[in-house]
C-alpha cells in the first residue's frame, strides 16, 4: 500500500483532477434540474445547443426558400412537399456521414498521438476531413466546388437585390418601361456602394444581418399566411394540382431548387469546434432540430403560398404580392442581401488568395475583390434568371458538397464497418441523387419557368 505522500509524488495533480471532475459533475447535476422553459428560453451562451441550432438554421434558410411555392406550381404540390421531406432526410444523412467520419478520425488521430508521441490536431474543417480521407488532390476538387458555389450564391443575391429594389421603386410610380435600364443602373450602383464594405477583412460584425434575415423570413411567412386567410373565401380546392403530368420535365429542377434550401454543411465543423461537450449525440440533437424546423417552415411556406395563387404563383413568391406589407418585406430583404454579398465574398476571396499563395498581398487582395464584384455583377445584370441559379446551386454544386463528397468519404473511411447492403445502398444513393440533381441543374438553365 502506498501512503498519501507517495501517491502525491507519483501524480501531484491528482487532487486537482478530482476537484475538476467533481466541479463538472456538480455543474451537470445543476443543468439536469433546469426546466424545459429555462433550457428553451433562458440566456443563450456561446457554445450552447440553441445557439448552434440557430446558427445552422440561419445558414440554410435564405432567399432560396422563396421559390418553393413556385416549385409546387411547376411540378405539383405532392411532388413539392415530397422533395422537401426527401431533401431534409438527405441533408440529415449527409451530416451523419460527415460527423461519423470526423469523430472516428479524431479517435484514430488520438491513438496515433499516444503511440508515437507526435502532437496532432483534430479535424476542425470540412477541408481537413477531405484531406484526411483522400489527400490534397481531393481537397482541391472540394475547394473548386466551394469557390463556384459561393460565387453562384453571390450572383443570386445580386439578382434578387436588383429585383426587390425595383419593385420597391415601382411604388414611386416609375415608368415600367425603365425596368431593363434599372437592372443595369441598379447593378452598377450596387457595385459602387458594396465594394468598400467588401474590402473589410473582418466581417464578424456583419453576422447580425444573418439573424435579421430569419426575422424577415418569419415576417414574410406570417404575411403570406394572413393573406391566405383573408382570401380564403375564394379558395378553390379543385385548383390544387398534386402532380403536374403535363410538366414532368420540371421534376428534376424542383428537386434541385428544393435541395438548395437544406445546404448548411460548411458550418457544422465550426459549430462542433465551439459546442460545449461536442459529443456525437449532442451534434445529432442540433442536426435533428435544425432540419425539422427548416422542413416545417418550408412546407408551410409552400402550402400557403401556393394555395393563395395556384397557377399564378410567381418564381419568387413575394413577387406575387404588392401590398405595403410585402413592400416592407422586399425592402428588408434588399437590405439583408446587400450585406450578404460581403459576408460570403470574404471566404471566397480567402480561398482564391490561398490557392494563389497571395494571402498577405494587398494588391491581390483588392484585385480579387474587384474581380469578384465586377464579374458577379455583370452576370447578375446579363442573366437575371434566379431560378436557374437556384437549380445550379442545389442540383450540382450543392449536391456535390452535401452528398457527393461526404458519400465517397464515408465509403472509404467506414468501409469495414458497413455491411454489403449499407455499402451498396450508399452507392445507389450517390448515383440516384446525382442523376436527378445534375439533370435538374442542367434543365434549369433552359426550361425552368422564368420570372
Amino acid at each position: 500500500m502506498k501512503t498519501a505522500d507517495e501517491r502525491n509524488q507519483i501524480n501531484p495533480n491528482e487532487d486537482n483532477v478530482q476537484t475538476f471532475v467533481s466541479t463538472v459533475s456538480a455543474q451537470e447535476r445543476r443543468t439536469q434540474h433546469h426546466t424545459w422553459f429555462v433550457r428553451t428560453f433562458g440566456p443563450m451562451n456561446k457554445g450552447s445547443l440553441r445557439q448552434s441550432i440557430i446558427a445552422l438554421i440561419c445558414t440554410a434558410m435564405g432567399s432560396g426558400m422563396l421559390s418553393f411555392p413556385h416549385n409546387a406550381e411547376c411540378s405539383g404540390l405532392a411532388v413539392g412537399l415530397s422533395f422537401i421531406i426527401i431533401s431534409a432526410l438527405l441533408s440529415r444523412f449527409s451530416m451523419h456521414m460527415l460527423m461519423k467520419c470526423t469523430f472516428d478520425a479524431d479517435k484514430t488521430e488520438s491513438l496515433e498521438e499516444a503511440d508515437s508521441l507526435i502532437e496532432r490536431s483534430k479535424i476542425n474543417t470540412y477541408g481537413e476531413l477531405v484531406t484526411y480521407a483522400y489527400g490534397d488532390k481531393m481537397k482541391i476538387v472540394y475547394e473548386i466546388n466551394m469557390i463556384f458555389y459561393i460565387a453562384g450564391a453571390i450572383i443570386g443575391y445580386q439578382i434578387l437585390f436588383i429585383s426587390f429594389t425595383w419593385q420597391v421603386a415601382e411604388q414611386l410610380h416609375i415608368n415600367p418601361d425603365y425596368k431593363d435600364d434599372y437592372r443595369y443602373i441598379g447593378g452598377v450602383a450596387f457595385l459602387i456602394l458594396n465594394f468598400p464594405i467588401s474590402l473589410l477583412r473582418d466581417v464578424y460584425s456583419l453576422r447580425y444581418f444573418t439573424h435579421l434575415q430569419i426575422l424577415v423570413i418569419f415576417y414574410i411567412l406570417v404575411c403570406i399566411f394572413i393573406s391566405f386567410i383573408q382570401n380564403s373565401s375564394s379558395f378553390d380546392p379543385s385548383k390544387i394540382m398534386w402532380l403536374r403530368e403535363d410538366n414532368l420535365i420540371c421534376i428534376p429542377q424542383t428537386f434541385a431548387s428544393t435541395f438548395f434550401g437544406f445546404i448548411c454543411h460548411q458550418l457544422i465543423f465550426p459549430i462542433r469546434s465551439e459546442l460545449r461537450s461536442a459529443t456525437f449525440k449532442r451534434m445529432s440533437k442540433i442536426f435533428n432540430r435544425a432540419i425539422l424546423f427548416e422542413a416545417i417552415i418550408y412546407g408551410g411556406l409552400m402550402v400557403f403560398g401556393y394555395f393563395r395563387w395556384f397557377e399564378l404563383t410567381k418564381p419568387i413568391i413575394i413577387d406575387s404580392y404588392d401590398s405595403i406589407y410585402f413592400i416592407v418585406a422586399k425592402g428588408s430583404m434588399s437590405f439583408i442581401l446587400f450585406f450578404a454579398v460581403p459576408i460570403n465574398l470574404n471566404p471566397l476571396r480567402f480561398m482564391i488568395l490561398q490557392k494563389m499563395q497571395k494571402e498577405k498581398s494587398k494588391p491581390f487582395y483588392v484585385g480579387i475583390t474587384l474581380f469578384i464584384q465586377i464579374s458577379s455583377a455583370a452576370i447578375a445584370m446579363i442573366y437575371p434568371q434566379i431560378n436557374s441559379v437556384f437549380s445550379l446551386l442545389g442540383g450540382f454544386l450543392g449536391l456535390n458538397t452535401v452528398i457527393g463528397i461526404p458519400g465517397v468519404i464515408y465509403l472509404k473511411l467506414q468501409r469495414r464497418k458497413l455491411t454489403n447492403l449499407q455499402f451498396y445502398g450508399v452507392i445507389f444513393l450517390l448515383i440516384g441523387t446525382s442523376i436527378i440533381g445534375y439533370s435538374g441543374a442542367l434543365l434549369g438553365q433552359f426550361s425552368f419557368a422564368k420570372p
